[in-house]
C-alpha cells in the first residue's frame, strides 16, 4: 500500500492440494491484507493438479503457474495440456520460461569450472533458455490455443518472439520485472548475492529490448516477481553464490522506480500506468473492476508527486530489512494510496486496518479456440 499497490496477485508456495490451499489463501488475505489480491494456482506440475482446474475456475483462480525448469519443472507435453484445460475455463497459463536442458547444461558448465561467483549465477542461466522455452511454449499455443501469459521475460529474444506471436494474433500476454529494466548482470559485482533471483540478469541490449517492449506494448505488465530472503540467506552467496537465495523484495519499490525510469527515458506516463494497472488487470481477467477509472470500477487511485527520493531499505516496510534498490534515485513517490474509495496509506503510513483487502475473482478470457494435443 505505501508504494502505491492496490491489488496484487499472490504466487503460493507451498506444495498441496491446489483448491484447499486458494481456500486459506483466500480467507487469510481476507484477514490481514490492506490491498486487495488475486491468485495463482500453482505449482502446476502433477496429473491430479490438472484435475482441479474446473473447480480451482470456480472460485475465482483462472492464473494456473508452471515451470519449464526445475525445481517445480513441467514438461512442455503437460502445459500443452494444461493450456487447453485451462482455455476451456477461461483461464490462463503463467509460465517461468526457462528451458530445463538449455539451463542444466549452463549450470554445469559454471559450477565445472569451480565458481562461485556471484556472476556465475546469471552466467549459467544463458539468454537462450528463455527464447527456447517461450518459442515452444508458443507452438503450444499455435496448437492448442488457450491463452499463455510468459512471466518475468528478461531478455531480447523473449521480446522478438512475444511481439511476433501478438502480431500473429495469438493469446500470448507478458510481463517483464523492475529488476530487469534497471540492472545489467554487471550490477552483482556490487551487490552480489542481493541481486540473485531467476531468471537471472541480463546485458544492456535486453534491458534496452524490454523497454523497447514497454513503450510498444509488447510487455503488458511490469511486476515484481517478488521472493524476499532475509540477510542470512542472501550474504552466504558472497562466499558461495549457489547457497544464496534466489529471490528479492520489490512491491514497494515498483511503482515509483518503474515511473521515474520510464519518464527518464521519455515514454508517456499514459503508457507506464498502463503496463502498472490496465495491462495486468486485463491480463489476468481483472479489468475493468481494476486497471480503470470507470462507472462501476473500483476506485483504486494512487497519488505519484514529483520528489526525489532515494530508496532507502530503513524507510520501506520489508520484514526482511534490505531493499534490491538500495541507493537508486527515483524522480516521483507515492503520496496517498486508495482502495475502493478508501485512503489505505499516506505519506508512508498505513492507515486501514488488516482485512480491509478483499479477494478478487479473475474473470474468463474471451471465448478461445481449445483442440486437442496433436489434434
Amino acid at each position: 500500500a505505501c508504494g502505491g499497490v492496490t491489488t496484487l496477485v499472490d504466487m503460493p508456495l507451498v506444495l498441496t492440494t491446489l483448491t484447499d490451499l486458494a481456500r486459506r489463501k483466500i480467507e487469510a488475505g481476507e484477514r490481514d491484507s490492506v490491498v486487495d489480491f488475486s491468485l495463482h494456482a500453482g505449482m502446476m506440475e502433477r496429473e491430479e493438479h490438472l484435475e482441479e482446474v474446473e473447480a480451482l475456475a470456480e472460485m475465482g483462480v483462472r492464473s494456473f503457474k508452471a515451470f519449464t525448469t526445475a525445481p517445480f519443472r513441467a514438461t512442455y507435453e503437460y502445459i500443452g495440456r494444461l493450456l487447453a484445460r485451462a482455455g476451456s475455463v477461461g483461464g490462463r497459463v503463467t509460465v517461468h520460461a526457462e528451458d530445463h536442458d538449455v539451463v542444466e547444461e549452463g549450470v554445469r558448465k559454471i559450477r565445472g569450472e569451480g565458481r562461485k561467483d556471484p556472476l556465475a549465477h546469471h552466467e549459467s542461466r544463458p539468454p537462450e533458455a528463455e527464447a527456447v522455452a517461450v518459442a515452444r511454449l508458443i507452438s503450444l499455443v499455435e496448437r492448442v490455443g488457450g491463452h499463455l501469459h510468459v512471466a518475468h521475460m528478461n531478455t531480447a529474444y523473449g521480446v522478438a518472439l512475444v511481439n511476433e506471436a501478438k502480431a500473429r494474433g495469438l493469446r500470448v500476454t507478458a510481463e517483464t520485472c523492475l529488476h530487469y529494466l534497471v540492472y545489467t548482470k554487471e550490477a552483482a559485482r556490487e551487490r552480489g548475492p542481493y541481486l540473485k533471483m531467476t531468471p537471472p540478469l541480463r546485458t544492456r541490449g535486453d534491458v534496452e529490448a524490454l523497454w523497447r517492449g514497454v513503450e510498444a506494448g509488447v510487455v503488458d505488465a511490469v511486476a515484481t516477481d517478488h521472493a524476499p530472503g532475509t540477510r542470512e540467506e542472501k550474504e552466504v552467496g558472497w562466499e558461495d553464490i549457489w547457497e544464496a537465495w534466489g529471490g528479492i523484495p520489490g512491491v514497494e519499490e515498483l511503482l515509483p522506480l518503474t515511473v521515474s525510469e520510464g519518464l527518464r527515458r521519455g515514454i508517456p506516463l499514459e503508457r507506464l500506468c498502463w503496463v502498472l494497472s490496465e495491462g495486468p488487470a486485463r491480463a489476468f481477467g481483472l479489468y475493468p473492476r481494476k486497471g480503470a477509472l470507470l462507472p462501476g470500477s473500483d476506485a483504486d487511485l494512487v497519488l505519484l508527486e514529483r520528489r526525489e527520493v532515494t530508496i532507502r531499505a530503513d524507510a520501506l516496510h520489508y520484514k526482511v530489512g534490505w531493499s534490491a534498490y538500495e541507493g537508486l534515485r527515483s524522480s516521483v513517490w507515492p503520496s496517498a494510496t486508495y482502495v475502493r474509495g478508501t485512503l489505505v496509506a499516506r505519506e508512508g503510513e498505513v492507515l486501514a486496518r488488516p482485512g480491509h483487502g478483499r479477494f478478487v475473482p479473475m474473470g474468463g478470457d474471451p471465448a478461445v479456440p481449445v483442440w486437442r494435443l496433436g489434434g
